[in-house]
Formats: structure tokens, C-alpha cells, sequence
């Protein structure tokens, strides 16, 4: 049964948008539950797209702090996404190991469970689920039709979509 809505005012660096999250009350228990948008997280008051590309951006690129302030004309504050990068790594080994068992049950020959391959080139846990990622998301295509124009820049997203389904709990 639908219990209304509430707000939300994530922001992208360049302004702050104001979206209606609908809500419903469950018969039996009572609890008010809500549908975020897969371009939102809870609890974080950023858009997908811009804690993804932080982290992409250091992890990947090797970007210092202060280039990633200069990212944005409106960027996050620094301590804030020192948060994200912290709670990312915090969260990676758990669920890159999630990560690795359904690409062993589901796509066995994918090139990441090469023990001589890129998961062991990885240097870091942050670095693998960056990584292992792009696999899911290729197993992940296959799957599910409408990931049909999800790209590489598209895996993080893919991946809270997927680790939310299976209660993995919050990654950043």
C-alpha cells in the first residue's frame, strides 16, 4: 500500500537535484519500506555517478586528493570522499569474495578465475572488485537484456544493483 513519499536532494557537483522517493507501508508488519533509484545510494548524499567516479579515479588513475577536488567546481568535500574511499576498502575483500564465487557458479570460464590472470595481478582488494566487476557485468549482459547498453564506466552500478539483491550490505 503506498504511504507517500519523501525527499531527496542528491547532489553531482554542480547542483543539487530535489527527487520524490515513494514509500509503502507492508500490511503485515508495519515497516515503511522505499525503492531508491539505481542512481542513488543510501545514505549518501552524492549521485552514483560521482562517488563512482571518485573512486575510479583514484583507484584507477592514481588521482591525488586535491585532483580530485579540482574534478568538480562544487566537488565533495575532501573528508567526504576520504569517507567513500575508506568505506570502499573496508568492504572489498567481502565483496570480492562474493563476487568470485558467483562468477565461479555462473560463468566458470570467465578470464578473471585464471589464477594466473588479472586477479592475481590485482594489487589491492579495492582494485580487484574494480576489476572483477567489469566480469560480472559481461556475465551480467548476458543475462539480463535491459544491461544491454551498460558500458565498462557502467560497473560500479551494476555491481550495488547486484550486491543489493543479494544483501551484501553497504560497499561504500
Amino acid at each position: 500500500m503506498g504511504h507517500g513519499v519523501y525527499w531527496r536532494k542528491p547532489r553531482d557537483g554542480k547542483q543539487v537535484y530535489r527527487i520524490p522517493i515513494r514509500r509503502w507501508r507492508c500490511k503485515s508488519c508495519g515497516h515503511t519500506v522505499s525503492a531508491l533509484p539505481d542512481f542513488l545510494l543510501r545514505f549518501r548524499w552524492y549521485l552514483l555517478g560521482v562517488i563512482s567516479q571518485v573512486l575510479v579515479q583514484r583507484a584507477e588513475g592514481g588521482a591525488s586528493w586535491s585532483e580530485l577536488e579540482a574534478v568538480w567546481e562544487n566537488a565533495p568535500v575532501l573528508r567526504t570522499m576520504q569517507r567513500w574511499w575508506q568505506s570502499f576498502g573496508e568492504q572489498a575483500e567481502r565483496w570480492l569474495g562474493r563476487m568470485q564465487r558467483e562468477l565461479a557458479e555462473q560463468d566458470s570460464g570467465s578470464a578473471w578465475l585464471d589464477p594466473q590472470g588479472e586477479a592475481a595481478r590485482a594489487p589491492d582488494a579495492v582494485r580487484a572488485v574494480l576489476s572483477a566487476a567489469g566480469h560480472l557485468l559481461a556475465w551480467g549482459k548476458s543475462r539480463w537484456r535491459e544491461l544491454a547498453s551498460h558500458g565498462w564506466e557502467d560497473r560500479l552500478r551494476f555491481l550495488w544493483l547486484w550486491g543489493s539483491e543479494r544483501g551484501l550490505g553497504r560497499l561504500v
